[in-house]
């Protein structure tokens, strides 16, 4: 808290004040002993660091600190305003994260110890990204180097079950050693891709246009399975926080590691893996569906309703890829209002592909294409930001335009991360931590891309623009911190989102995907304060804690 003196003809200072000299002396009563009385042109202030990653070139750059003071009569009309509410309190906030996978395993083990150890400190670490979520996988997913499970052979005893796969293949190595870096605090999700094929009725990890489905005389093995994984995995050092039953129970058309579930199918599933995992005293949270937003009511309607299953549930997991532009805030509010006792995490998005254009107009992503250079992409930071980078859906998918438009990788990022938390998401995790330049491994030729981007031959590491805006918000927004309600006036380029954090702080994320500056008024309460946007950025005010005495 500093002092500064309202000048006759005040500047327009950024910043919100919340105690103005006069009130604190009122506060003091007459002929009490205590500090000496501000000079009525005198006016406590609030400090706000200010964080800047954007498309000309920003990554998290602290751009400055502004003083947040009360306005005054002669302050300018703003034709934006951003409200932030500080007594409208929405969800807990779990925090933001990325996923341990094979693949990420595989890539960084390419690298050097010393590239390694940065890499995981740079996500992990209380002065990197200080993520405060992961996901991992329970047996092979795309995003493993080959198809694999714990228990190999048709044996409902499970007497075989080993994650000695884990071992060999660097995931349970990479988990530990994220675990493991000095301050690192983080809670993991487990997703099944699929059960071991036996227990399918197709007897397989997947086949052309479908991936299978759980037996029922195996509900109680596959239960079992996650009893057996959960104490494995404990052994190891690593304490699972929650599950899904499995990833993506609508399937991905059997192009890779699946199991298709339907609702009525998980809730009974649910009804007998809850009491398994009580009686084996690990009982974890569940979050249940695990797949795209707007196919979310099918399943919550049927687990939530059910008395058996629900109280079993924690929450819903949901993932991105209904659309390529839109966040389904609709179907967000809505589950909300009907189930307010039950979170909602985003535990999977990821830039599914890169368009032809951006490889040198070839449908291809493995050599030989015919292109001199068919990887230049991966280091050049404008690529993130163009829209022509990623096209996923948009020479397929119904409805393109309004739901698969081609729109720039940072800012599908942002806007997920902005929007989402605002509209009741408690916690974010990306998918895949690190991948090569290739964009994988990935055993089915799913390549995709990652914040972090590696080249093990030449011992490369590149923070895409992806990793600065997960980076800002993740910082900012801390794991047990309080979502505050926020509005915006006059624009309909800005996006927000506002948290309180456990040290009183509170951030304000504002997100500008146009191309133009946008000057807008920040209010909190009866305070305010002017500031500036820039075009195509993410920008987080870091507002320090209200004054308690």
């Amino acid at each position: 808290m500093n002092i500064v003196r309202r000048s006759a003809a005040p500047s327009r200072l950024v910043g919100v004040a919340l105690f103005v000299g006069a009130a604190w002396l009122a506060a003091c009563g007459k002929g009490t002993p205590g500090p000496a009385a501000a000079p009525p042109d005198l006016v406590e202030v609030r400090r706000a660091r200010v964080f800047l990653t954007s498309r000309a070139g920003d990554s998290m750059r602290e751009t400055g600190a502004v003083s947040l003071v009360a306005p005054s009569a002669e302050s300018a009309p703003a034709t934006t305003a951003i409200n932030v509410f500080p007594n409208r309190e929405r969800q807990v906030f779990l925090g933001v994260g990325g996923s341990l996978t094979q693949a990420s395993a595989a890539a960084l083990s390419k690298l050097s110890e010393e590239k390694r150890a940065e890499v995981l400190a740079a996500y992990f670490g209380p002065d990197g990204a200080g993520y405060a979520l992961s996901r991992t996988h329970v047996g092979s997913s795309d995003f493993s180097e080959y198809s694999y499970s714990y228990a190999p052979d048709a044996d409902p005893s499970l007497a075989g079950f080993s994650i000695d796969e884990d071992r060999q293949n660097g995931l349970l190595q990479l988990i530990t050693d994220a675990q493991a870096v000095p301050g690192a605090s983080f809670q993991i999700v487990a997703s099944p891709w699929t059960a071991p094929p036996w227990m399918k009725d197709n007897g397989q990890y997947y086949e052309p246009g479908r991936g299978g489905r759980l037996l029922a005389e195996h509900y109680d093995t596959f239960a079992r399975y996650f009893v057996a994984y959960l104490q494995a995995y404990q052994e190891a050092g690593v304490d699972i926080w929650a599950l899904t039953p499995v990833n993506e129970p609508m399937g991905n058309g059997g192009n890779w590691e699946s199991m298709e579930m339907s609702p009525t199918e998980q809730r009974d599933f649910i009804r007998v893996l809850g009491p398994r995992l009580k009686e084996a005293e690990l009982e974890k949270p569940i979050l249940i569906f695990d797949q795209n937003r707007a196919e979310m009511p099918a399943y919550t309607q049927v687990i939530f309703g059910d008395e058996v299953a629900s109280p079993f549930a924690y929450g819903t997991a949901v993932h991105w890829y209904n659309s390529t532009f839109r966040v389904y805030e609709d179907v967000l509010d809505a589950q909300h209002e009907l189930y307010p006792d039950k979170v909602i995490i985003h535990t999977e998005g990821t830039i599914d592909s890169v368009s032809a254009e951006a490889s040198c107009n070839q449908q291809c992503l493995m050599p030989p294409c015919g292109c001199e250079e068919l990887y230049a992409w991966w280091q050049d930071d404008a690529w993130y930001w163009e829209k022509e980078a990623t096209d996923w859906g948009w020479d397929w998918a119904p409805n393109r335009e309004v739901d698969h438009p081609k729109y720039a990788p940072a800012f599908r990022y942002a806007r997920d991360l902005v929007v989402g938390m605002g509209h009741w998401l408690a916690g974010w995790i990306d998918w895949n931590i690190v991948l090569d330049k290739r964009g994988g491994p990935n055993h089915v030729n799913n390549f995709c891309l990652a914040p972090v981007m590696v080249d093990g031959e030449t011992d490369s590491v590149y923070y895409t623009p992806l990793f600065y805006i997960v980076k800002q918000i993740s910082r900012h927004s801390r794991p047990g911190g309080v979502v505050l309600e926020t509005s915006v006036e006059g624009s309909l380029g800005l996006q927000t989102s506002a948290i309180r954090n456990p040290d009183g702080t509170i951030a304000l994320h504002v997100f500008n995907e146009g191309d133009a500056d946008v000057a807008y008024l920040v209010r909190i309460g009866e305070q305010e304060a002017t500031v500036t946007s820039p075009a195509g950025s993410l920008q987080t005010l870091l507002i320090e804690p209200e004054p308690t005495g």
